[in-house]
């Protein structure tokens, strides 16, 4: 399900060309020194339960969104084409994306201690691996939470074609009672 909802969002290169990915890029180079040199999976540890909890409400509240109606005109029976599969695909590799984030930064917390005797000869491949690896850790913060941005445009999006929807039966419905009143 989640290799289905990340080819729904572009797949790996939709999602590379996407501008919340490079910004993301951006934002983890200019926290080099941050992620780099201190505990920086604390910062994931405290943001991201809260943030996941949030968007899960969210995504909870987008599945109820609007009438049966409206869900049924927005869906296409091709996964690929239809709107309401593409903001649930959106969705999911945001929440995918906040957990991976969480576990590596829990992973990374657990390998946090002092380097022992036996491994002193590899001393400096174990710090460029750490800092290898708390980039990419840091990266994946930073990106889960680049994609909000891409989920709220889809929900925004899906707002607006629901505002037309409203309007539109709106104008039916009083069509409706006009053409009733004058044929009484």
């Amino acid at each position: 399900m989640l290799m289905r909802a990340w080819s729904i969002t572009g797949g790996w290169s939709g999602n590379i060309r996407s501008v919340d990915f490079w910004l993301a890029v951006l934002v983890c180079l200019l926290c080099y020194n941050f992620w780099a040199t201190e505990l920086w999976w604390e910062q994931v540890i405290g943001v991201m339960p809260n943030l996941l909890g949030f968007t899960l409400g969210g995504f909870a509240i987008f599945l109820g969104f609007g009438s049966d109606a409206f869900r049924e005109l927005i869906s296409d029976a091709d996964e690929e084409k239809s709107p309401y599969i593409s903001v649930s695909a959106a969705f999911l590799i945001f929440v995918a994306m906040q957990l991976s984030a969480l576990l590596f930064a829990l992973a990374m917390k657990g390998l946090y201690f002092p380097t022992p005797s036996w491994l002193f000869p590899w001393v400096e491949w174990i710090r460029v691996g750490r800092i290898a690896f708390s980039g990419l850790g840091y990266f994946i913060f930073i990106y889960s939470i680049t994609l909000a941005f891409r989920a709220a445009m889809r929900i925004f999006r899906l707002s607006r074609w629901y505002h037309t929807f409203i309007i539109a039966e709106a104008e039916n419905e009083r069509i409706s009672r006009e053409t009733r009143d004058g044929d009484v």
